[in-house]
């Protein structure tokens, strides 16, 4: 186990960031240890993650998208898929045929794109699902529709507008955990019970060794998404909001009853 955590310290650490060399390096490892395929993140506006010259600081540079992707799919067996996700563009989608064009000419299996720019962040106003569809038009492989999605109806208001199949569900996963089956059969949201459920089993899950603070941070993070949807996931967070130990919380997760 103590091997496995140094890997994966390593792909995290690592300070060649985005050196194409380093990508590849890294997407052989994540297969080895068992990954079903890589993806390359060429979409996450967070500007922790843009400082240090990952996610969509990609976009200013298509060449670049190129190397990494290119260079991925060739340190990866090729029965295992190497995906790209991509915006629109970095502040505008000027580039985005340019930044769709070399990912398909890297080789990779399939393309993400997330109808808006990074600066446009996550506003629903912007998103542009027809956008999405004039690359897919340009492309030959494969072409998700991502953003906005948040239910069936709109999954299927961008399936008909992007012209794509399929699409990919983000943060709303985390607000409506049985999101995938809403969206795919049309089925209602998880009732909270079922979701008390998987709150409780999440906080089983703390790896041996941790200090007990990230754990903490993550329970309260995904009741903030929980909250959008649960009035109940807001009383929970307002009763553990002071707590600081992740034995604490669990304590007081496991005894909700249901």
């Amino acid at each position: 186990m103590s091997a496995l955590r140094d890997v994966a310290w390593r792909l995290r650490r690592h300070p060649a960031k985005q050196h194409p060399q380093w990508l590849a390096e890294n997407a052989a490892r994540a297969t080895a240890l068992g990954s079903y395929g890589v993806d390359l993140n060429c979409g996450c506006p967070s500007k922790v993650v843009n400082g240090s010259g990952g996610g969509a600081t990609l976009l200013k540079d298509p060449e670049l998208i190129y190397q990494g992707a290119k260079a991925m799919r060739a340190a990866v067996p090729s029965h295992l898929p190497v995906t790209v996700k991509v915006r629109l563009g970095w502040d505008s989608g000027d580039r985005k045929f340019e930044i769709a064009d070399a990912v398909q000419q890297a080789g990779a299996s399939e393309l993400v794109v997330h109808g808006r720019t990074k600066a446009q962040g996550y506003r629903a106003e912007h998103i542009d699902w027809q956008a999405i569809g004039e690359i897919r038009q340009r492309l030959t492989i494969p072409v998700i529709a991502n953003g906005e999605i948040w239910d069936w109806q709109s999954a299927q208001a961008c399936m008909a507008t992007s012209g794509c199949d399929a699409v990919m569900i983000g943060r709303g996963a985390l607000n409506i955990p049985n999101l995938s089956r809403v969206v795919k059969y049309n089925e209602p949201r998880m009732p909270w019970p079922e979701v008390v459920t998987l709150l409780q089993k999440y906080t089983r899950l703390e790896k041996q060794g941790d200090t007990g603070l990230y754990h903490v941070a993550r329970i309260k993070q995904w009741l903030g998404y929980l909250r959008k949807e649960y009035i109940e996931a807001t009383e929970l967070f307002q009763s553990i909001r002071a707590l600081n130990r992740s034995s604490e919380i669990a304590r007081a997760i496991q005894a909700i009853k249901i």
